[in-house]
């Protein structure tokens, strides 16, 4: 018997989103997907950050999960 996995739709490119580092909370846009997991979730994703301070990457990587549609 096969089975189907249902596919799943990833952080469109260009979406603005959040996430905790620390006791502060990043700013930036999806830039691009790092590397495509199965679900949104897994899925790892390059974010453009608007906030960083000198020495930060201005490109971050974070996971699905631990981001939130700003």
């Amino acid at each position: 018997m096969a089975t189907f996995t249902k596919a799943f739709k990833p952080i469109p490119i260009g979406a603005s989103v959040t996430w905790h580092y620390r006791s502060a909370i990043g700013h930036g846009t999806v830039v691009g997907v790092n590397k495509l997991g199965t679900t949104p979730d897994n899925t790892m994703y390059d974010v453009e950050q608007h906030d960083h301070h000198p020495g930060e990457p201005a490109i971050v990587h974070h996971t699905g999960k631990a981001l939130s549609k700003a």
